[in-house]
């Protein structure tokens, strides 16, 4: 199977050769996520026999399951850069 996922910052997302303002909302889905994705990328590639089981696939990114990691992930971060701020 082929790996889907832009892991590297790109300004023109949609290739379409030049920067446009779809470019903005492709950027914040690409950085969203970016943790709910490495996870599937995880699960496929050193734990295939637990991403085989789920029927995790390269196509699962930007799933309903990379979205509720992501959210997980992004809630982690932003609380301990809030509870480090307020000492």
């Amino acid at each position: 199977m082929y790996d889907l996922r832009q892991w590297l910052f790109v300004a023109d997302m949609n290739y379409s050769g030049s920067i446009t303002i779809s470019d903005v909302w492709l950027w914040v889905k690409w950085l969203y996520f970016y943790p709910g994705d490495g996870f599937i990328y995880f699960l496929i590639n050193q734990i295939p026999n637990i991403g085989q089981f789920l029927e995790i696939t390269y196509n699962s990114y930007g799933s309903v399951l990379s979205g509720i990691g992501s959210f997980f992930a992004w809630s982690i971060a932003i609380s301990m850069i809030g509870s480090m701020s307020d000492t």
